[in-house]
């Protein structure tokens, strides 16, 4: 992880523990000092906080606490929560159910532009909310990008190892939502039954460069399916 991640996250967890909404953050100085960091460093960390919707920055007047979304609601954007967020942390549990190396799907080659005869890492977790299978996520990444994929690698934030590990910069995601039916080995998971409704929301992760190196498609329970997704203005 980067300093300026780190610092990211430090302020992250201040915010949430005790700052309110609307609740002023020190000058831009007064964090450098605190951090013995530089300006650039601080003003990256807080530009991460305000991507994720944490504080905004009103010119003249300062930093603030932007505000928790609805309880109960998940970040639209936080398919894989494995990023370390405390905000966006909103899962009691985190389960892997199976790691392997697998033949590439049709939707996997042509979501990561591989070979039909490509072979990927498949990870497939189970997220728990009060007890209750609340996301069932398989993610599939590119070997071209990660050679050799295990246990001790896997429960680990996946995007910080590809930057910080391998030294490899993520660049975008594309993110498909659609509405469909579950299964029947999903429909067994949740406790619902197969044809049952549920959300379905895909995620291509790109490096900088626009090459796609992680598909991850994730499978909500009907009745937690509940996103939010916070704006920042462009003026």
């Amino acid at each position: 992880m980067l300093k300026y991640q780190k610092i990211a996250l430090e302020m992250a967890r201040h915010i949430t523990e005790n700052l309110q909404q609307k609740d002023k953050l020190p000058v831009i100085e007064t964090l450098i000092s605190h951090y013995k960091v530089s300006k650039s460093t601080i003003i990256k960390a807080l530009k991460v906080l305000e991507d994720k919707g944490i504080i905004y920055m009103v010119r003249g007047s300062g930093i603030f606490v932007r505000g928790e979304g609805r309880k109960g609601y998940f970040n639209l954007l936080g398919v894989n929560e494995l990023h370390g967020d405390a905000r966006d942390n909103r899962y009691d549990l985190l389960e892997i159910m199976e790691i392997e190396r697998i033949n590439a799907l049709p939707e996997v080659t042509n979501a990561l532009r591989l070979e039909k005869t490509a072979k990927v890492y498949s990870v497939k977790y189970v997220y728990y909310l009060d007890k209750q299978v609340t996301c069932l996520e398989q993610v599939f990444l590119s070997q071209k990008i990660i050679s050799n994929l295990d246990e001790e690698i896997a429960p680990k934030p996946i995007w910080e190892y590809i930057k910080d590990v391998l030294g490899i910069k993520m660049g975008f995601p594309d993110i498909y939502v659609n509405v469909d039916k579950l299964n029947a080995e999903e429909a067994s998971f949740f406790g619902l039954n197969a044809e049952d409704p549920m959300l379905c929301k895909e995620i291509i992760y790109h490096l900088v460069n626009g090459q796609p190196v992680c598909y991850s498609r994730a499978v909500y329970h009907y009745k937690q399916a509940r996103f939010f997704l916070k704006i920042n203005s462009s003026n």
